[in-house]
């Protein structure tokens, strides 16, 4: 059995990022994603969506992101294990054991690009866990056929393809920065677009807000929505007995997504958010177990991706120094080595 110097656990952008870090510090990587898919939430949640606070990106879509990330983790050897769900760790001597739910044929990032039989159990010097939020699920409106329309195409909980919905009439329910991003975005392709949201206030950045409010998109508030049809909606003000009706193609539900922060390792000390406590390094409070992205927390945290690519560097240095991991670079940067 192959022994890693380094596992990953999620394969959002941190964990790419941080994939093809290890890797060109000299370490060998292996990335354990639950998905059958990397790419976390900006591949599966919003990959149209611009991203704005990457350091020399002026704007990017998540789509794009995560292309640029995976052509970056082609500089270096790192295998990745997707489809496989991490059920439990357990420190062994120096090693850690490393079980999943799955045992499948996988792609192997090596110069001879072959497929490789893996097991239930992979092994290494050090863990890092980049999960994010955890496993996600939309939240639902909660109301009578919702799984119908899902299934019919006409409820969506995040959009994939801005093309779906080109010339259509549309309906977006929420009050956050998401839903106001995407209401504005769908004025470029929609026919028409209605903004709903339950409160008299929005929750958005106060920017966002403004171009809202400058902006074509139909403003409903404070209402929810309490019944709709094939073609109809049914809207009812919040404490009120006022009801109106639109006319909707589709209708892109913004209320947020639920998350289910696995327990990888019971002894892992974690935040009253329930994220993985660490210290300045990424350390947790088990030796050899680091944590970077959404998922860690300090007092000061942002919870940005550029703050997560800092993060795994800063753990990947500190375990570097801790581990035994003689064929690592000890210096160097990334103009020397593929320059």
């Amino acid at each position: 059995m192959k022994i890693y110097d380094l596992l990953i656990v999620g394969g959002g952008p941190v964990g790419l990022y941080a994939a093809f870090y290890a890797g060109m510090r000299g370490l060998s990587v292996g990335l354990i994603e639950a998905f059958d898919q990397v790419g976390g939430q900006p591949e599966h949640l919003y990959p149209e969506k611009k991203i704005y606070d990457v350091a020399g990106l002026p704007e990017i879509s998540g789509a794009t992101l995560i292309e640029n990330l995976l052509k970056q983790l082609e500089f270096v050897k790192a295998d990745i294990f997707s489809g496989q769900r991490v059920l439990n760790i357990q420190k062994q001597d120096d090693l850690f054991s490393v079980s999943t739910d799955r045992n499948k044929k996988y792609k192997q990032a090596d110069e001879n690009d072959a497929l490789v039989s893996t097991d239930k159990l992979f092994q290494s010097k050090a863990i890092l866990l980049t999960t994010g939020a955890g496993l996600i699920a939309p939240r639902k409106l909660g109301i009578e056929d919702e799984n119908k329309y899902y299934e019919s195409g006409k409820i969506s909980y995040f959009i994939k393809n801005l093309a779906d919905f080109k010339d259509k009439k549309v309906a977006v329910l929420g009050g956050g920065d998401s839903a106001l991003d995407w209401a504005l975005m769908l004025l470029n392709v929609a026919k028409e677009v209605h903004l709903i949201h339950r409160r008299p206030k929005f929750r958005a950045h106060e920017k966002t807000v403004t171009l809202l409010e400058q902006s074509q998109v139909k403003l409903h508030i404070p209402y929810t929505l309490s019944a709709l049809t094939e073609n109809e909606i049914e809207l009812n003000k919040v404490k009120s007995d006022e009801k109106k009706v639109l006319s909707v193609d589709k209708i892109l539900v913004n209320y947020g997504f639920l998350t289910n922060q696995v327990d990888l390792i019971e002894q892992l000390e974690v935040s009253r958010s329930n994220r993985i406590l660490v210290n300045r390094e990424m350390q947790t409070n088990l030796a050899g177990v680091f944590a970077a992205g959404d998922g860690a927390d300090y007092e000061g945290k942002v919870p940005l991706i550029s703050v997560g690519f800092g993060e795994a560097v800063i753990a990947i240095n500190a375990m570097s120094k801790q581990i035994e991991l003689d064929h690592a670079l000890k210096k160097g940067h990334s103009s020397s080595l593929f320059g």
